[in-house]
């Protein structure tokens, strides 16, 4: 389960200008597209500016306004209202900050954050213009056209960040039509029209962006455009109270609950309307996610329709204004959260009905521990709690994703920062790493992964070691995906993403209020947890049973010859149902190598009896 992504808005102010010769040195280009509406002078006299308009998230239903205050180089406010969701970014010139749709603040200290700001301060300062900066380089791309209209490309990279920005200006009157800006999470198109003249300056009063790899438009439409404004300072600073909608039912925390840990997730008991449900705990969700149906069944309306980022590939979003939420006496107040399709997901994959997903709304509120190998949870005051341990303290600045990213080393020779996902079972390296870093060549056993955005091709193999927080984990599994794809696995911001398969040596404490992890050893720390030793995969499906979803080449799957889409009937005489359904099997099936199961499959209209024999898969 992966994050919900809300889209912010971007402006582009553009300028122009007469038609002059070929040309093909970019410095030049930039020159003309600034001289060519009263020169290089007037643009760096802006120092404020002012926007209001309109936004439309095209074929979501989502509409609204926007208003955005700029004061250069740095410090900005800008309020989006959807009437579903409302969102206000700012800058204050030391920091940046968001408060998003439920009212919560977030100050931006996170290691991307500042270098795009950094990035952006040298743009605002014309600094792209110095053939001689260290940081930024202009080269030009040639020719290409926006619709039917001939530009120069020219591409702007830096040595701050991955970022890149390819510009398209018009070769006759300098206006800048199409801007295409690439940052490892994903890339942004925008195109330019509705030219109007402001102050003696050409400013497009329309934008439309698509933002891959969700594949979503937004318009922007321009109505209003000052220069040189007033502002008062303090419209750029964060509000100076966060805000408070949580209470604990006795005292400022709850301990040591009860949860079940399920296939390498975390579930327990939520109420919501009073209905309770079992929910999942996912520190990777950037939002609360409830379940369409069970949504439906609180008789909430669903609003709006966007994309949002799952773990193989992107998924559609609406929206619900939550009845509170109460878990273990910690009550949280309504919120808005995302509502997506999980119910097949789950029923599929673990044979279980789940509710919702605790993401970011929830967890950003409290200190959360969980204390996996006595499968213990505890919830926390963030004003109230005092850590006295001796665990390893890690700072961890929130990212712009709501996620905690960490730094790990897997043999001593991958390493980098990894997301900290409790909604994730495994381990898995991120696509563009494993392909940089030659891991893509490794020999390995191939699967599928699963997440709110479907499934993806896997390979995983044995490495010799993991070093996080000081601590040591020998032979653990990773995995990798086989394709790029376009979900959370295909960054290039990130490592990986560290789930629950090495969390769960530890105790892990979730401190978003300081922006830190707190690791301690588990009970477990030092247990060798069971393996699949068949090398198949399995799915429930409905009105079907206990279907062969995944076979892997030279495992004992292959060799007892067992095919995708077989069906099972029985083990060992025994019928699924008998032996525990889906997660009952694949407890089966990590059982000591040398285990012995006679299975009665339909294939078709044909029953075959298949002798799987496990061993060892690595």
């Amino acid at each position: 389960m992966r994050k919900v992504i809300i889209c912010s808005l971007i402006l582009s102010f553009l300028i122009s200008g007469s038609v002059f010769a070929e040309l093909s040195d970019p410095y030049e280009i930039y020159l003309k597209h600034y001289e060519a509406t009263g020169g290089l002078e007037k643009h760096k006299a802006i120092k404020s500016i002012f926007v209001e308009g309109e936004i439309d998230l095209v074929g979501t239903g989502l509409k609204g306004s926007f208003k955005q205050w700029n004061e250069l180089p740095l410090r900005n406010r800008q309020e989006v209202d959807l009437t579903i969701i409302k969102q206000t970014t700012g800058d204050n010139g030391e920091n940046s900050w968001m408060v998003d749709q439920n009212g919560k603040l977030r100050i931006n200290r996170d290691e991307m954050t500042i270098k795009q700001r950094k990035l952006q301060k040298l743009i605002a300062e014309f600094a792209h213009l110095d053939k001689k900066s260290e940081f930024l380089k202009l080269d030009f791309q040639g020719k290409d056209t926006v619709g039917d209209v001939n530009c120069y490309v020219i591409m702007m990279t830096n040595t701050i960040n991955d970022d890149s920005t390819i510009s398209y200006f018009d070769t006759e009157s300098f206006y800048l039509l199409k801007t295409i800006s690439r940052m490892p999470s994903g890339q942004s198109i925008t195109i330019n029209s509705d030219f109007r003249e402001i102050d003696g300056m050409i400013v497009s009063y329309k934008q439309e962006m698509t933002m891959l790899p969700v594949n979503m438009t937004q318009i922007a439409q321009i109505n209003k455009m000052e220069y040189n404004i007033s502002i008062d300072p303090a419209l750029f600073e964060p509000p100076a109270d966060d805000v408070k909608d949580f209470v604990f039912a006795n005292g400022k925390s709850v301990e040591n609950m009860k949860f079940e840990f399920i296939e390498n997730h975390i579930y327990f008991p939520v109420t919501v309307g009073g209905k309770t449900r079992t929910w999942v705990l996912d520190s990777g969700a950037g939002a609360t996610v409830v379940e369409n149906n069970f949504a439906k069944e609180l008789g909430l309306e669903l609003e709006g329709k966007m994309k949002g980022s799952g773990a193989g590939n992107v998924v559609d979003v609406s929206f619900v204004q939550m009845p509170p939420i109460e878990i273990y006496g910690l009550e949280l107040s309504s919120q808005k959260a995302a509502a997506i399709e999980l119910k097949s997901l789950f029923q599929m994959w673990v044979g279980m009905d789940v509710a919702g997903i605790l993401g970011y709304d929830f967890l950003s509120r409290v200190i959360t521990k969980v204390d996996y190998a006595n499968e213990l949870i505890s919830f926390y005051h963030p004003d109230s709690f005092q850590y006295t341990g001796d665990g390893v303290i890690l700072e961890a600045p929130i990212s712009q994703s709501k996620m905690f990213h960490l730094p790990l080393l897997v043999d001593g020779e991958y390493g980098g920062k990894w997301n900290l996902d409790l909604g994730a079972g495994g381990m898995s390296f991120h696509y563009p790493f494993a392909k940089n870093n030659n891991i893509l060549d490794r020999k390995g056993i191939t699967g599928l992964g699963h997440g709110a955005g479907g499934s993806i091709q896997q390979m995983k193999d044995r490495f010799k070691s993991i070093e996080f927080a000081g601590f040591i984990i020998d032979n653990p599994i990773v995995s990798w995906p086989l394709e790029k794809g376009e979900g959370a696995f295909s960054g290039r911001d990130l490592t990986g993403n560290l789930g629950n398969t090495v969390l769960r040596h530890f105790i892990i404490y979730l401190d978003y209020k300081n922006e830190r992890i707190i690791v301690e050893k588990g009970d477990g720390f030092s247990k060798k947890f069971p393996e699949d030793h068949s090398g198949m995969q399995l799915a429930n499906l409905p009105d079907k049973g206990l279907s062969i979803n995944w076979v892997s080449k030279g495992t004992p799957a292959t060799k007892a010859g067992f095919e995708i889409d077989d069906l099972i009937i029985s083990i060992n005489g025994k019928s699924c149902d008998t032996l525990g359904g889906i997660i009952g099997i694949k407890k089966m099936l990590r059982e000591a190598p040398g285990t012995t199961y006679t299975f009665i499959v339909k294939r078709g209209e044909e029953e075959l009896n298949l002798k799987l024999t496990l061993a060892d898969l690595f």
